[in-house]
């Protein structure tokens, strides 16, 4: 008797079931039934209105086909389920399912979303639209496009797939497969990613996220492309109503217009304030013709000026350059793109071939295919290794220096000229003895970077020292530092070299080594009590 009452209350339980999914309608109009096969169909006119649950379907004419509970509606259709509006010209409601099969200017709301397309299918229960051959999601900020796409209204999230378009009020984004979220307006594009703002400014991507109500994205691996520069990294960050773009891992700033790349760890373009910036690692590349300039420093920053001349890179500290056939060190540098001249600034030191060349400030004029000039300004020290390790040298309070061929050709020395060199015989194997000789001007012509003869202007003072009258003073002028060890290799400028010696100016003018590492703290204290044993002697002096 149990097992019967269990039966019977499960046919209860399926007859309400089926009795509440059937379809319910009325119509003002003509009714006709047509009976064919045993199966019964209804043609209904005029204000037609079909109810089940919750849903409601309006039209101007229907079938209805009872035994599949099947409807198929024509003209002025709607549908309203829950919060959920939709119209179009015909439909296919599946009463089982609770899906519904809309075709030609379909138009659904719900809230303040608007999606139109010709083809589309609707689950009611699920509340999941899927929409194919073309449609249109629009918000209250954004207007989506794609081939197809998913609506899923319970969770306030939409897939499009297919010729994906994003128009925001501020960019343009285009990629074949987007998540969106209807409430936080954050869409998340996966694959290739395009995205053009109203400035102008275009984004490649591998897939990022977008949140277009406050213009900020975030994407990975990609690149940014302004009208002036390039900026690719592993992860990209973009403010659009800051104007601010940021990089991280292998950062990469390419100057369109000047045939440079930028590269470091990290980066950011702040177009708003018209600078960039690289940091950790950061080297700049300047493609020539034949070669490339390297310039590699701790921190680069690219300014953008509507002025030409104010256009610059300034790069800092612990400067490392590397050419071909130049290569040197600096604290600061600052590159003038419109000049294509490099200002090394704080005691530079720069080699080419057996020749080294320090002074206050250094100006390294570029051409598109080589080095043209240098301008030691202020200090200029030369120096001269010959081939048998003699060091011929030259100082003076100016210095140009000249390339031909990316050799040195010659080198005007204005101001306060000193110079020492090495006299050697026919064989160049023996010393004949050593020239010293002070002058205001002097010019020095070299031959495959060796210095093959000089000339002396207005009146030249000098003296030569036989090999037996030499002594270890006379081999060198005040101040001189030959420091070849921290000349710099192309692979210093992609690994930073570490040093064994401490650099500490000599005489406020150039580097030597003259402190290593934990004495540096000795050699301050040393140099306090030397200033204050001179304070002393002048307070007893003007007693």
């Amino acid at each position: 008797m149990q097992k019967y009452l269990i039966f019977f209350t499960f046919l209860l339980f399926s007859l309400t079931s089926t009795a509440q999914k059937k379809l319910k309608y009325t119509a003002k109009g003509k009714q006709e039934v047509v009976r064919k096969k045993g199966q019964s169909t209804r043609y209904l006119i005029d204000s037609v209105v079909f109810v089940q649950k919750e849903t409601t379907v309006y039209c101007d004419s229907a079938i209805y086909i009872r035994a599949r509970n099947q409807l198929k509606a024509y003209d002025n259709v709607k549908i309203t389920n829950d919060s959920t509006v939709i119209r179009s010209d015909r439909l296919l409601y599946l009463g089982d399912d609770r899906t519904a099969q809309l075709r030609e200017d379909v138009v659904y709301k719900r809230g303040f979303q608007e999606l139109y397309t010709d083809h589309l299918d609707y689950n009611l229960d699920s509340e999941i639209a899927y929409y194919f051959n073309g449609g249109q999601l629009i918000d209250t900020t954004n207007i989506l496009s794609s081939t197809l796409g998913y609506f899923y209204a319970k969770e306030n999230i939409a897939r499009f797939y297919q010729s994906v378009v994003l128009t925001s009020p501020e960019f343009i984004l285009k990629t074949d497969t987007l998540r969106y979220n209807t409430l936080s307006k954050i869409a998340y594009s996966f694959g290739p990613t395009e995205i053009i703002n109203k400035e102008g400014t275009i984004i490649y991507a591998n897939g990022g996220e977008f949140q277009t109500e406050i213009n900020q994205t975030e994407i990975s691996s990609g690149n940014i492309e302004t009208s002036e520069y390039m900026l690719n990294g592993e992860k990209l960050f973009f403010d659009d109503f800051r104007q601010y773009y940021l990089g991280e891992g292998n950062v990469k700033l390419t100057s369109k217009e000047n045939n440079l790349i930028l590269l470091g760890d990290e980066g950011y373009h702040d177009k708003a304030n018209g600078f960039s910036k690289i940091y950790g690692n950061a080297i700049m590349k300047k493609i020539m013709q034949l070669d490339t300039f390297y310039v590699a420093a701790d921190t680069m920053v690219a300014i953008e000026s509507e002025y030409d001349s104010a256009k610059r890179i300034l790069a800092y500290p612990d400067i490392r350059i590397f050419k071909m056939n130049v290569q040197g060190i600096a604290d600061s540098t600052a590159y003038f793109l419109a000049d294509s001249i490099i200002m090394l600034y704080h005691n530079p030191v720069l080699w080419t071939g057996e020749n080294q060349v320090l002074s206050d400030t250094i100006a390294i004029h570029l051409s598109d295919s080589s080095v043209e000039k240098m301008d030691l300004k202020r200090n200029a020290f030369l120096i001269s290794k010959d081939s048998v390790s003699n060091f011929n040298q030259i100082k003076g309070r100016l210095m140009n220096i000249y390339f031909r061929d990316e050799n040195l050709n010659y080198i005007d020395i204005n101001g306060n000229c000193e110079s020492l060199f090495h006299s050697m015989d026919e064989t160049d194997t023996i010393l004949l003895g050593i020239n010293k000789m002070l002058t205001s001007n002097m010019t020095i012509r070299f031959l495959n970077n060796q210095i093959r003869d000089f000339t002396l202007y207005k009146s030249p003072e000098g003296r030569f020292l036989p090999p037996h009258m030499i002594m270890e003073a006379d081999k060198t002028l005040d101040d001189f530092n030959w420091i070849i060890n921290r000349r710099p290799s192309l692979q210093d400028i992609f690994t930073k070299p570490v040093y064994d010696e401490i650099l500490v100016p000599v005489n406020n003018n150039y580097y030597d080594f003259k402190v290593k590492p934990g004495e540096l703290e000795i050699e301050e204290k040393r140099e306090k009590r030397q200033e204050r044993k001179k304070g002393n002697s002048l307070q007893k002096s003007s007693n």
